[in-house]
């Protein structure tokens, strides 16, 4: 129940006092809404007195003898001007249980308002709790959980969780409210309809527990379901074109009914025990009603009670009853609280990145690896193997090898996202790790080889890692990287969408956009990871030769698997298998016999 509480507090964080208010407003509601109903108890059992009256010769002393009635009922009517003015002006009732509803009913507007805002405030608070929590997650992380779970997460189970602290809550509330004030009214009346009202009661929630343990287990398998059924709709629209380009609509239409089948059953399964519960325990509520009845009939035949205690003990045990049940029903809910919480709790349970602590430099760029080794945390083998090489500031080194030999791998390490095993990394002297990690991205830019655009226009795109920036800084870079005359030719220039991933853009143009983006934010040390890959040899030398003048300053690294893009580096390393099997300038390696020398043999003789 900690974990529950401690929910409760971040959901209501910015609204606590809307939140107690809503209750003590109910408590007022429900207060009223019962003296109305409480109200018709008095005029039955006026009305009865008077029929009393009428066959009595001593008339005036029946009609002011309050001796026989209960102190609650005493205290109603000296309140509202006593038994001979209550007996003489009937109607004055009508005006009382009038006034009590109205005032019931406006207290309650007033609650399902404050309801509206305070749930709207609870999921605003989870769901930037949540998005702030992925946004700080480790790389790492990240990337080894399911994206249907997050999904899952941030949308139904947060859903499941609001609802709970803000419908069934007050449900058990209101309950508490209506059973308490119910039960104490009905003791003062009559303890014996009062005991009478409520002893099926135990044995319906005693059915209740039982029932919902296998209800709770049933909910969390048909989580689990949907969230695989999530992860793969969110599969199949990230690869969208690759299912397109093989014509394999069918194949994954048909892989997806085996997710949704299987979803299928098991929200049956539970659903069927929901309503299973739902249906049978109707019986200990009509029983209930039925009982209290019948007993109601025989105080009355026996003369221990009045009409009018009948009338409201029958009111009142139907007030108390349903929501009792519901209560019940809310132990159901209270499962899916539980196992939705315990779903965000494992998202929320995952360590957030250290971003601020660390040595805060001024990077300049110079960068130097010293028998460097990585192996990823599902691997026993090193990806990277004692890699060792030196950039100075403002040179350029490029790194070639087969696909796998841990090229980029090379360059997550300079950003951190991977932080390696063994070995030294140092900029300007500086040990990696214990440069804090936002000033170290702060001072990096990355085109990765499948840049990812926003759903936003070319030009937010751009500004992202720039927001201060202004329009001829931004057009300076296209120009650069040669996007410019393309951006152009749109019809609404740089505001034009790009739509969700890029995809109204070419791959090529995505790359370039990618690349004047990485250039606006102007740091010193630049990574390429193979960016220039989808677009035309010519291309690629125009946008290189524009590079080269603004590189002078920045040192720089390119992935690349062409020769025409790497010849012109201060250093050209070849990793394969993790490791550095040559480097070299372009005239060195073409000097050798080695993997170089023959990826230009075969690139040459392509041309």
């Amino acid at each position: 129940m900690k974990k529950m509480f401690k929910a409760l507090n971040l959901l209501i964080k910015d609204c606590k006092i809307e939140y107690i208010t809503y209750f003590i407003l109910m408590f007022f509601s429900v207060l009223f809404m019962l003296l109305s109903t409480y109200a018709t108890k008095v005029l039955v059992d006026i009305l009865e007195t008077q029929g009393r009256l009428n066959l009595s010769f001593n008339k005036e002393i029946l009609l002011t003898d309050l001796d026989d009635i209960d102190i609650l009922e005493k205290l109603f009517i000296n309140s509202f001007g006593g038994i001979k003015f209550l007996s003489t002006h009937l109607y004055m009732f009508a005006v009382i249980i009038l006034g009590f509803a109205i005032i019931s009913g406006l207290i309650s507007l007033i609650r399902f308002f404050q309801r509206s805002d305070f749930m709207a405030r609870m999921s605003k608070n989870m769901q930037q709790l949540l998005f702030y929590h992925i946004e700080r997650l480790p790389f790492s992380t990240i990337k080894s959980l399911n994206k249907g779970d997050i999904i899952q997460t941030c949308t139904r189970d947060e859903d499941v969780l609001k609802r709970f602290f803000g419908f069934n809550i007050s449900l058990i509330v209101y309950t508490f409210f209506i059973v308490t004030i119910s039960f104490t009214i009905l003791c003062i009346t009559s303890y014996k309809i009062a005991l009478i009202s409520m002893c099926l009661m135990p044995f319906m929630f005693v059915y209740s527990f039982f029932i919902i343990k296998d209800v709770r287990k049933r909910y969390r398998i048909t989580d689990d379901s949907e969230s695989l059924m999530t992860g793969k709709i969110e599969e199949n629209l990230a690869s969208i074109r690759l299912v397109k380009a093989f014509n394999n609509e069918a194949y994954e239409v048909n892989d997806f009914n085996k997710y949704i089948n299987d979803y299928k059953g098991k929200y049956l399964s539970w659903r069927r025990l929901s309503a299973f519960f739902f249906a049978s325990s109707d019986i200990f509520v009509f029983s209930q009603i039925a009982l209290t009845t019948i007993f109601g009939f025989y105080l009355i035949f026996t003369k221990q009670i009045s009409v009018g205690t009948l009338v409201i003990s029958f009111s009142f045990v139907s007030m108390m009853v349903w929501p009792i049940r519901d209560v019940a029903t809310v132990l159901s809910n209270l499962a899916q609280a539980i196992a939705s919480l315990d779903r965000i709790n494992i998202l929320l349970d995952y360590p957030l990145e250290d971003i601020d602590s660390g040595k805060v430099i001024d990077i300049k760029g110079n960068i130097k690896f010293n028998n460097v080794s990585f192996n990823y945390e599902d691997s026993n083998i090193d990806t990277l193997k004692n890699i060792s090489f030196k950039i100075n500031k403002g040179q350029t080194i490029a790194i070639m090898g087969k696909t796998g030999s841990g090229k980029s791998t090379l360059v997550y390490l300079l950003t951190r996202l991977f932080d390696y095993s063994s070995g030294s990394i140092t900029i300007d002297g500086v040990e990696l790790k214990d440069i804090q990690k936002n000033c170290l991205r702060n001072n990096i830019s990355i085109v990765l080889q499948e840049p990812f655009l926003f759903s936003k226009t070319i030009k937010e795109n751009i500004t992202i890692t720039n927001k201060d920036t202004d329009f001829e800084e931004v057009r300076s870079v296209t120009r650069i990287s040669h996007i410019d005359d393309s951006i152009n030719k749109f019809k609404d220039g740089y505001d034009t969408p790009v739509g969700e991933k890029g995809t109204t853009l070419s791959g090529g143009q995505k790359q370039r956009v990618a690349i004047a983006r990485a250039l606006l934010k102007k740091t010193p040390i630049l990574i390429f990871d193979d960016s220039l890959s989808a677009v035309d040899t010519e291309t690629d030398f125009q946008i290189r030769k524009s590079l080269k003048e603004y590189e002078k300053e920045a040192t720089t690294l390119i992935i690349t698997h062409r020769i025409s893009t790497a010849k012109d580096a201060d250093l050209i390393i070849v990793l394969d298998e993790g490791k550095i099997i040559e480097s070299g300038n372009h005239n060195e390696l073409i000097s050798k016999d080695g993997l170089y020398k023959k990826i230009y043999d075969i690139q040459t003789k392509m041309v």
